[in-house]
């Protein structure tokens, strides 16, 4: 009942319903003791408004019995007492309501006709049943709905702590490869390994804030990778040179923060460290319609190149299905000097910037 008297929309199609109803009552009444419309209309709606909140004690059963907890037996002999009960008090204000009229010409004696009575109950009893049938059927509906918004909230949980487990496992793969490379460099170098640490420790500053949050724009996840290559210089120098080439337009686009830390690893370590002169990694970013297409591409040494687990890739790979489904998608173009990665996801507007 709070649903229908708390939603005035609601409230409003259960009075037409049950006027609807009233006006089928007026039709029968003139069809079978031959009243005017005007008198069978004024006996027939007013009845029918009447049944409106007697029918409400229909959702009480319903709520009461529902259908997948009841047995079918219990469920139908509770409706058709219940409903011979509101026909009978139906029934009764009716034949008040019919002799109330009796002065303005209807036939009063046929109140008192079993026939009358009859109908009244009987008709009663069936919009009582039907009004029962209405209410399960809009429980049935509701406990569809709610159960499919359950699912689809639970699918979310799902994902999201597959997001938050994935990119838990970035940093540990990140910070080890540094510290390695930090190690690397404290003997024979101490300077560089004290301002390699030293960077190590801005970027993460920069990049732990970011663990809890499900997107950046593509300018900051940029400005991150640019941190991390910085890190990378001290150990490389002139080695490793880097172009970025981004469509202006792109700066805003929402992408899972450090989803491209990964794919720098793999063009540092894979490529650059294998090749003894260096090499430029280049970035792009263009936008295809509705998608973003970047690419990551690097050179290699065919002779001293370094076979991968194939790790990161799949990490970059899982986050973009968790964070986007079939609409991103990872590529890879592998030659014997350069190695080249795609990536594709929807050109969505970063909402809120952390």
């Amino acid at each position: 009942m709070q649903a229908i008297l708390g939603d005035r929309r609601r409230l409003q199609l259960h009075l037409v319903a049950w006027g609807l109803v009233g006006t089928l009552l007026a039709l029968l009444a003139r069809n079978v003791f031959g009243v005017t419309w005007p008198l069978a209309l004024a006996f027939g709606v007013p009845l029918g408004l009447l049944a409106a909140p007697l029918s409400l004690s229909a959702l009480f059963l319903a709520r009461a019995m529902p259908l997948a907890r009841t047995a079918a037996w219990r469920v139908g002999v509770s409706a058709i007492v219940a409903a011979l009960m509101a026909g009978s008090v139906w029934a009764s204000a009716g034949r008040w309501w019919w002799r109330a009229l009796g002065r303005f010409g209807v036939p009063v004696d046929a109140a008192a006709t079993p026939s009358f009575i009859s109908m009244l109950v009987g008709f009663g009893a069936l919009a009582y049943l039907l009004s029962v049938t209405v209410h399960y059927a809009l429980q049935a509906l509701e406990e569809s709905s709610a159960l499919a918004q359950r699912e689809l909230q639970s699918q979310i949980a799902a994902r999201e702590a597959e997001l938050r487990a994935l990119r838990a496992q970035v940093d540990p793969h990140f910070l080890f490869n540094s510290l390695n490379a930090v190690s690397g460099l404290i003997g024979p170098d101490p300077a560089r390994a004290r301002e390699m640490v030293q960077r190590l420790a801005d970027f993460l500053r920069s990049s732990l804030t970011l663990g809890a949050v499900p997107r950046i724009g593509l300018a900051r996840e940029l400005a991150l990778v640019a941190s991390y290559l910085e890190i990378e210089q001290v150990r490389f120098g002139d080695r490793l040179r880097v172009r970025v080439d981004v469509d202006a337009d792109l700066h805003a686009v929402a992408v899972p923060p450090l989803l491209l830390q990964p794919l720098m690893e793999n063009a540092v370590r894979h490529g650059i460290a294998t090749c003894l002169g260096g090499g430029t990694i280049e970035v792009e970013a263009r936008r295809r319609g509705d998608l973003v297409w970047l690419t990551v591409s690097n050179p290699r040494d065919p002779d001293g190149g370094r076979r991968g687990t194939g790790f990161g890739l799949d990490i970059v790979r899982r986050r973009l299905s968790g964070a986007f489904g079939t609409r991103a998608a990872l590529a890879v173009e592998p030659s014997p000097e350069a190695y080249r990665v795609s990536v594709t996801w929807p050109a969505l507007p970063l909402t809120e910037e952390p």
